[in-house]
């Protein structure tokens, strides 16, 4: 009986989740939007850039998402990275390995704005950003 029971498989620890790395809001989410969207595009684009992880989960709103439209007007066939997991995820695994390259100035965007909500086009992006709780969040990337 002692050896049957020095045979049996003792369950696995359960994986422990990785913390995400905290950070302080950047002072210009907090702006109007005439400063604050252009920044959270720069911003964006730096963090990607240099894989600041941290920085994205204060850009992107926890419900935020992320489509790719594949290049096609369909909307059938766009890929869409829903919650800020997911776009965080998107980063390490995608756009990490080959960063974007650095913007020349901050981007000048095309904005409509509307209370607590904004569109705003840049070359191919449309950006949707929305203001909660005093300070403006990345909701959504449609490239």
């Amino acid at each position: 009986m002692l050896i049957v029971a020095g045979c049996t498989a003792s369950p696995l620890p359960a994986p422990t989740a990785m913390p995400l790395p905290t950070e302080v809001a950047p002072a210009f989410v907090m702006t109007p939007p005439e400063q604050a969207l252009a920044a959270l595009v720069a911003g964006e684009r730096e963090a990607s850039r240099t894989g600041y992880l941290a920085t994205l989960s204060q850009l992107w709103a926890p419900d935020a998402r992320i489509v790719d439209s594949r290049g096609t007007p369909a909307t059938t066939d766009d890929y869409v990275w829903e919650g800020r997991n997911a776009i965080l995820d998107r980063y390490r695994v995608a756009v990490f390995p080959a960063p974007p390259p650095p913007f020349d100035a901050i981007p000048k965007l095309e904005i409509i704005l509307t209370e607590n909500a904004a569109t705003a086009t840049t070359g191919n992006d449309t950006w949707k950003f929305v203001r909660q709780d005093g300070r403006w969040w990345l909701f959504e990337l449609k490239y």
